[in-house]
């Protein structure tokens, strides 16, 4: 993006922002396979991610996410937590497994040091469920 986005005029910049903020976000599917082996066979591949996103799991310290994006991943406004309903499974995984691994290029120290912690004791299986689970949510 950054040659293309080099090219705009700050007035450009938040004309683009703006257009995309007026944007309904839709919502994707999420997979619902059963898990065949492992500590989660028999649940919905979704299901890992739904219990993670509503409850967390307190024995390994991980909070629910929604109780900073919210019960519909529609975002907080107060402080800067986005809206994660309908993002894709893809990107959203990806962002899981950089902040896992210490990876950034956030400008904000304290904004990836929050979900590098949060997302450190997460399993494959979980990042993917959880993306997968997001990626099902819509915006009540």
């Amino acid at each position: 993006m950054m040659p293309f986005a080099s090219l705009l005029s700050a007035q450009d910049m938040r004309d683009v922002g703006a257009w995309f903020a007026s944007q309904k976000a839709g919502a994707g599917v999420a997979d619902d396979t059963v898990i065949a082996e492992g500590p989660n066979k028999g649940l919905k591949f979704y299901q890992v991610g739904q219990r993670l996103f509503r409850d967390g799991d307190a024995s390994r310290g991980i909070p629910a996410c929604m109780a900073c994006h919210g019960p519909a991943g529609a975002g907080n406004p107060g402080p800067p937590y986005p809206a994660l309903h309908g993002q894709a499974a893809t990107y959203v995984a990806r962002r899981l497994e950089e902040y896992r691994a210490g990876t950034t290029t956030y400008k904000n120290p304290a904004q990836f040091q929050l979900m590098a912690m949060v997302s450190k004791p997460l399993t494959d299986e979980e990042i993917q469920s959880l993306a997968s689970y997001v990626q099902g949510l819509h915006a009540r």
